[in-house]
């Protein structure tokens, strides 16, 4: 009975959305003609292009602080997150938020790489959309969200501001691996939870991950955008923390008057099943640690 009720009020909502996408296509070429230049919005992009487990939704809670005044969009390009300018992007992109909605159910199914594009969505449609949206436009990008190739075009385009942020790949696998097999991704300790790891498949990890970030690095300076580089290891150090949210809010006295300790911190503090890997790897020639499995920094 309580399923049946909840397929009703989904269905109840999507009419609604079927309704305004409606009246947004009907009314389009009325709203076209009387649309202003993008040079009278004062909109600005950043994207936090990091990886999964790398402290991005700890940083997020900062950024929905009301008094950040950003417009953030999470894992947006990965339909994974709803936000309240889904509907105005439909104004200018027709029966977007349709589609975006169909993707976030298909997400919440069953998880799917690239469905944003499978979906024939166009990230340069919603991007033009948001040019004339004043504000600062928040969006959190991890490799496979979009084709490498469609995230250069729209680094190319939009010259967004970009965040790199990285964290040593052993923890970051563990830290996912811990959450693929509990379902228990942010807030919830998992010290107790073992998982084994695997050295091809830590190696594969590593190579696929640092060749996403070296393409990002080369096309980011290729078009002199500003930059700022973190460690995950690092960043919520209070000089860290304040000069990341300075670069992001492009105001360092507003970063100031904000709460700068996250809503979520790190799970995994025992670092059991990482010491397992490195004394199985290990001999008396060659004694793995933690730091031989860091993510550089590329210096541009």
């Amino acid at each position: 009975m309580r399923r049946n009720k909840s397929k009703i009020l989904r269905l109840i909502k999507l009419t609604k959305y079927i309704s305004v996408e409606a009246f947004y296509f009907i009314t389009r070429p009325i709203r076209k003609s009387r649309k202003y230049s993008s040079s009278h919005a004062e909109s600005r992009f950043v994207f936090i292009i990091s990886f999964p487990r790398s402290g991005t939704t700890a940083l997020g809670t900062l950024l929905e602080q009301p008094g950040a005044r950003v417009n953030y969009y999470g894992e947006f390009f990965a339909l994974n997150h709803w936000n309240r300018n889904v509907f105005e992007k439909s104004k200018f992109y027709p029966f977007f938020l349709i589609r975006y909605l169909v993707g976030l159910l298909l997400q919440k199914k069953s998880w799917r790489l690239n469905l944003f594009e499978r979906l024939k969505l166009n990230p340069e449609k919603v991007l033009s959309a948001l040019v004339d949206t004043p504000g600062t436009h928040v969006f959190k990008i991890f490799p496979t969200h979009l084709n490498d190739r469609t995230m250069e075009i729209i680094i190319e385009k939009f010259k967004p501001d970009i965040l790199f942020l990285r964290r040593n790949h052993l923890d970051r696998l563990v830290s996912h691996k811990k959450a693929m097999a509990t379902g228990l991704w942010h807030g919830v300790s998992t010290d107790s939870v073992e998982v084994e790891i695997d050295e091809e498949e830590l190696s594969n990890f590593i190579s696929g991950y640092e060749d996403f970030y070296r393409k990002m690095n080369e096309c980011a300076f290729s078009n002199s955008l500003k930059v700022i580089d973190v460690e995950y290891e690092s960043l919520f150090e209070p000089e860290i923390i304040s000069s990341v949210l300075s670069f992001i809010l492009e105001d360092p006295d507003k970063a100031k008057d904000l709460n700068l300790k996250p809503r979520t911190l790190k799970q995994d503090s025992g670092n059991a099943n990482q010491k397992s890997y490195l004394g199985r790897v290990s001999n008396n020639h060659m004694k793995k640690t933690i730091s031989d499995f860091n993510f550089p920094k590329i210096n541009g």
